[in-house]
């Protein structure tokens, strides 16, 4: 498997913007400048995950009553404000902050139960019952500057299994690290964009041609076309949240 060093990285970056010779070691101030902007882009590129092409899964209990779940990084805890409700632990998920949720669903005893990814305006401008408990239906995203926060409701009348899929912040790279965090068919658009940074904050930017513009709107393009798309018809579920679909379906 092919793995570059991010200090080969960063000095390949270079070479696209730069007029020295290849053989020429970058010196240290350079690479330096060169390893913050990658990470500047790479944490950009979490903002939403459109750019961070790898999504994956992570599994974890959920106790009873809790309805609280943070994805943050290693070390960093966050507590959300509780409601006069909630008297649970909150679940720290240490994976990094959840960039964009795919899907999440629960399991129980060899069945699945897919969790309803509602809007944050339309969930709390609906009437609920904040202590009810049973099985969890819907999950809220709210995004922080470190976090992401997961409410479900109900919150649990029971321990659940649940599994979350989505894309995650990847972590800080340093310069003896290796490039593995991210996919293979990354680093052509990585490099292109990377050295675009390093020709503006080094005064180059008359070495960033229209070619290689090009080249990185191609490869920018190929980025986007490897997330993926969410074709799911959405359904009428607003009333769902106050149980009025019960009433009108005469249950």
């Amino acid at each position: 498997m092919f793995s570059q060093t991010v200090r080969d990285f960063v000095s390949d970056s270079y070479q696209i913007v730069s007029a020295n010779s290849p053989t020429v070691t970058l010196p240290d101030g350079d690479q330096a400048k060169g390893i913050r902007l990658l990470n500047q882009l790479i944490l950009s590129y979490s903002g939403t995950g459109l750019l961070t092409t790898i999504a994956k899964q992570v599994d974890f209990i959920l106790p009873i009553g809790s309805q609280y779940i943070t994805f943050c990084d290693a070390g960093y805890s966050p507590q959300p404000p509780p409601t006069p409700y909630t008297h649970f632990p909150v679940v720290n998920v240490l994976e990094g902050r959840l960039s964009n949720l795919e899907n999440a669903w629960l399991h129980l005893d060899g069945v699945t139960y897919p969790l309803i990814d509602e809007s944050r305006n339309v969930f709390y401008a609906s009437y609920k019952f904040d202590p009810q408990k049973g099985l969890p239906r819907f999950c809220v995203i709210t995004n922080n500057v470190d976090y992401t926060t997961m409410r479900v409701y109900p919150s649990a009348s029971q321990q659940y299994y649940i599994s979350v899929y989505g894309k995650f912040q990847l972590p800080i790279l340093n310069a003896n690290d290796n490039m593995s965090l991210v996919p293979q068919y990354y680093y052509r658009f990585l490099s292109l964009a990377l050295a675009k940074e390093i020709a503006r904050y080094k005064g180059r930017m008359s070495a960033w041609t229209s070619d290689l513009a090009l080249d990185l709107k191609d490869a920018m393009e190929d980025m986007i076309a490897c997330s993926p798309i969410n074709l799911v018809i959405e359904t009428d579920h607003d009333s769902l949240l106050n149980g009025s679909w019960r009433c009108k379906a005469g249950i």
